[in-house]
């Protein structure tokens, strides 16, 4: 991938816009959605699993929505990036425009849409009355940062592979759903029998989600060697997206 001009920092900024916009296009609440999904999504879960596990969830509203964001940005993030390039294809064939730009555009618009949601977390903290734990709570910023390079190595991969097998975008379908039971968004872990919690904690978006959780939801520091692990798995999923981007990007066009 070249380096990053001028112009194509220019292009960066429409491609954001333009997704950030479409997405809501013909929408009455519009980019409210943003906020309205993901409250709707906290009362039907608050109702349902609080009073499952009531006892052993302290701020319910605040333990889901902690999670459920995250989830929402990696997930949307994801599904945004298989569209980026067969999405724009027509641009693709007409201009020698840098293929990736429309992945990360289409990585940095759903954060944009997760820093709404991250608004919508603090106002329900405000509401439940939750602690703001000073000053560990701005940590929570390195799990962000960190499944946001996972996301985009994820996303250089993936927009690749749907270009030559749109199959997949379905098959993300059923492995979000995965993602989402297997990330204890909306349960503890310490319910999951012991052999298949060992399993569950492999799921690298757990990692973020538990460790964003320690910083900003129970004001402690996680282990610093699961953060650093989080960092590694992030830096290699990027540089294998990027391997693999580069190796086929300049074959995308005759596969359209």
């Amino acid at each position: 991938m070249s380096s990053i001009k001028k112009n194509d920092i220019f292009l960066l900024e429409e491609i954001v816009k333009k997704n950030f916009s479409s997405k809501y296009k013909d929408s009455v609440l519009g980019v409210l959605w943003t906020i309205l999904s993901p409250l709707l999504m906290m009362a039907l879960f608050t109702i349902i699993f609080s009073t499952i596990f009531g006892r052993n969830i302290e701020n319910f509203p605040v333990y889901f929505l902690s999670g459920w964001c995250l989830f929402q940005f990696f997930t949307s993030s994801i599904s945004a990036s298989m569209e980026a390039l067969r999405g724009n294809k027509s641009i693709l064939q007409r201009t020698p425009a840098p293929k990736y730009i429309f992945v990360l555009g289409a990585i940095l618009s759903e954060f944009l849409n997760y820093l709404i949601m991250l608004i919508l977390l603090v106002i329900i903290m405000f509401i439940t009355h939750a602690t703001f734990h000073f000053p560990i709570i701005f940590c929570s910023i390195i799990p962000i940062i960190l499944l946001f390079i996972m996301n985009i190595g994820l996303g250089l991969m993936l927009s690749i592979a749907c270009v030559y097998y749109t199959d997949i975008r379905h098959l993300w379908t059923v492995i979000s759903m995965m993602f989402m039971y297997a990330s204890a968004i909306f349960y503890p872990m310490e319910i999951i029998p012991e052999p298949f919690r060992d399993y569950m904690l492999l799921n690298p978006l757990y990692w973020s989600i538990n460790q964003f959780r320690c910083f900003a939801y129970h004001g402690i520091v996680p282990n610093w060697i699961n953060v650093i692990n989080l960092l590694l798995l992030s830096l290699i999923i990027l540089i294998c997206g990027i391997i693999v981007f580069k190796k086929y990007e300049d074959k995308i066009v005759t596969k359209f």
